[in-house]
């Protein structure tokens, strides 16, 4: 492809909204849906806990970006972006979210398939509370969803600014 505009992007935003902190990915996309106008070509999804039938979307994808509540062991509400590698994608690697294996079996049969997209970044918030049903976001992470629309916003810009030659 000539033109890196023309390149489709899908936004996913994935988690459970019943679950306090584990819907922080869905509310960031929504946030991002309703507060950005976004360049053509881009488009934002609500994934919620889908599995593997958001193959299709993510196959059709050239770049990905997926927004969710991650858990490394960090300070609640803190952000962290990963790209490519840095995801893993084997189901013996340190788990990131309650819905990771699935997602990660996602991506792997994206890859199987040959139809994986050139380049994945997750921009993730360390959730503080992933087992309060029917809770909202904790502060920590809720305060963290503009920060994470605003990296989405720079990879996007980033993604269609011309490489130097």
């Amino acid at each position: 492809m000539a033109d890196d505009a023309a390149i489709p992007v899908l936004v996913l935003g994935i988690g459970n909204l019943l679950w306090a902190d584990e819907g922080f990915g869905v509310r960031a996309a929504e946030r991002l849906a309703a507060t950005h106008q976004l360049p053509d070509g881009v488009q934002v999804v609500d994934g919620g806990t889908q599995g593997m039938y958001l193959l299709p979307l993510i196959t059709s994808a050239s770049r990905l970006i997926v927004l969710d509540a991650v858990d490394l062991g960090l300070p609640p509400g803190t952000l962290v972006t990963l790209r490519d590698e840095e995801i893993p994608r084997l189901m013996g690697s340190r788990r990131l979210s309650l819905h990771q294996t699935t997602f990660l079996d996602v991506l792997a049969a994206a890859a199987l398939t040959g139809g994986s997209p050139q380049a994945i970044v997750l921009v993730g918030v360390q959730a503080g509370d992933l087992e309060a049903f029917g809770a909202g976001l904790t502060p920590a992470v809720a305060a963290r969803i503009d920060d994470a629309v605003e990296v989405v916003v720079s990879q996007l810009a980033a993604w269609r600014t011309p490489s130097p030659a």
